[in-house]
């Protein structure tokens, strides 16, 4: 027999380009059905990303919404509806969706294990006699989820674990649906993970025709909705699967976009708009940025953050901003155009040698101009460090072949110099705290703060002191030739 498995991943609420997509999967689903095959579809995780209006201002039930309106058997929740949508609003994403979930190391409030629920111990499903065991983990953060109180289990041991107990139950084909990534999934595979197949999303890698370890196909579909997958498993009179034949439906947008699709988006847009437009802050004069140099609205962001958590400095990268703001009236969805990103403020207590360490590197230009990607990073280049609470003189240095070294020369706080043998606490970035560009903080210990970035901007937005403070430079720079 055959079992049809149609999969997406990682839409991160590309909607225009999901309503195409819908389109050709729908029509997919449909052919297949009529010609009396047997056919899951499934979503992988991550298809709200509240840097997107529409999502935001939902706070995802759009997303959720059109996941109805698909014949999607379940889904799991990737990171970004995890770390970025409250987890009291998971269970009402799932009531819209009318889509069951499969996170099995997850706990979901306000929903139990089993049908239209949070399938925690897997669904077997049955096909011509044959058993198919399904089931789901996500990624777990250890210290996002526990400064947002969210219950979750290792993924790894579940994952071995409730395999094991669908095999048990008499599944003589297991599917794993994984929010963890390429590398994770290989990694389960090569310890042995009981499961005939692992469809994957979070790391947004186009496999087409799957990949193959040992006796286990690996499937994922890339990212943003310019594909969906499309694995067909032959399962022998024994119930094994014999063979798996894996393809990846591009998708272009010159077709019509999915009608129930749109009108999803039709329906909700005029609330979310009322909401977008509402006022956060009257500007008398523009804020500028400088992805480059020193951005009055990063300054602005670093002054709330230490007026807000109290620490002694902050450090955030010039790239998390994206424009600057002219006079006048700064709406949320003006807000959100400029700091799309889902990250949280960390605090730590670091050494003040790191410190040094981190200036330096945070304004090297191959780290400046270098381009930002994951951690929650929606903006282009990692752009400049930014601080509040010191200021600081450097040196660049050019060489003969016109490359340019940044050199810290001194550092003041409160007028006296930085002390490298003292413990500094500072608030920064989940970006700087994990990101590997940045090498100085990178074995550091650190805490989440709440609630996201952009809700410290928009409230300094609104204080014009604050405003006026940020236009005060924290660098300066002398540039010396060797």
């Amino acid at each position: 027999m055959e079992l049809h498995i149609l999969h997406t991943n990682d839409v991160h609420s590309e909607l225009e380009r999901f309503s195409h997509l819908a389109t050709r999967l729908r029509a997919r689903y449909d052919e297949l059905r009529a010609q009396g095959r047997d056919v899951l579809c499934f979503d992988l995780g991550d298809h709200i990303d509240v840097s997107q209006p529409l999502s935001n201002a939902t706070e995802g039930h759009i997303n959720a919404r059109m996941l109805q309106t698909l014949p999607y058997d379940g889904w799991v929740l990737g990171n970004n509806e995890t770390l970025t949508v409250d987890k009291m609003e998971w269970a009402n994403l799932v009531e819209i969706s009318s889509t069951p979930l499969f996170c099995s190391n997850l706990t979901i409030p306000g929903l139990s294990d089993g049908t239209e629920g949070n399938y925690i111990q897997g669904k077997l499903y049955e096909f011509s006699g044959v058993k198919v065991g399904v089931f789901g983990v996500t990624v777990k953060y250890e210290k996002s989820f526990a400064a947002l109180g969210i219950e979750a289990e290792d993924p790894l041991k579940t994952a071995h674990h409730v395999a094991r107990e669908l095999r048990e139950s008499g599944a003589d084909v297991v599917i794993l649906l994984s929010h963890l990534g390429l590398h994770m999934d290989q990694m389960l595979v090569d310890q042995g993970l009981p499961v005939d197949v692992v469809i994957g999303g979070h790391t947004h890698h186009f496999l087409d025709g799957g990949e193959v370890r040992g006796n286990t196909w690996i499937l994922q579909a890339g990212k943003h909705a310019y594909a969906f997958g499309h694995a067909i498993l032959d399962i022998d009179e024994e119930h094994h699967v014999r063979d798996l034949t894996s393809t990846l439906v591009y998708i272009d947008q010159t077709g019509y976009p999915d009608r129930r699709v749109i009108d999803v988006m039709h329906d909700m847009r005029e609330e979310a708009e009322k909401w977008l437009e509402t006022p956060v802050a009257q500007l008398a004069t523009h804020l500028s940025h400088s992805l480059f140099g020193e951005s009055e609205l990063v300054n602005l962001l670093c002054d709330e953050l230490r007026a807000e958590l109290s620490p002694e400095l902050v450090f955030l990268n010039g790239g998390i901003i994206t424009g600057g703001y002219l006079a006048g009236t700064v709406r949320r969805k003006d807000l959100l155009a400029i700091c799309g990103t889902p990250m949280r403020p960390v605090f730590m207590s670091v050494p003040g040698d790191t410190l040094l360490r981190l200036i330096s590197e945070g304004n090297q230009e191959q780290l400046v101009h270098r381009q930002g990607f994951g951690f929650g990073f929606r903006g282009h280049f990692v752009g400049r460090l930014h601080v509040s609470g010191a200021k600081i003189a450097m040196s660049e240095v050019q060489d003969e072949t016109g490359t340019m070294t940044a050199r810290v020369l001194r550092v003041l706080i409160d007028g006296k110099p930085l002390d490298p043998k003292k413990i500094y606490n500072i608030v920064t970035s989940e970006y700087i705290a994990l990101s590997p560009m940045y090498k100085a903080l990178c074995e550091s210990e650190f805490s989440y703060c709440t609630p996201l970035l952009r809700a410290f901007l928009g409230r300094a937005l609104a204080d014009p002191d604050r405003v006026e403070t940020a236009r005060e430079m924290r660098y300066g720079f002398v540039t010396a030739i060797n």
